[in-house]
């Protein structure tokens, strides 16, 4: 992941969605506001870790 998908900004904005994805699937909030904060951030950057692409042409998306 370069540094630019993981910015402050987007750190934010990734567990914003994380969260609620989580209170969407059922998970109470105060579940997850008492997980370790390492294990959220580390939910959150497997989720939005680029694809791996096979070939540069797929990567480029020809």
């Amino acid at each position: 992941m370069s540094d630019e998908d993981f910015s402050p900004s987007k750190q934010k904005e990734y567990m914003d969605q994380l969260i609620l994805r989580m209170m969407k699937d059922g998970k109470d909030i105060n579940e997850i506001l008492n997980m370790p904060f390492h294990f959220m951030v580390e939910l959150m950057r497997e989720k939005n870790k680029p694809k791996q692409e096979k070939s540069l042409i797929a990567a480029f998306g020809g």
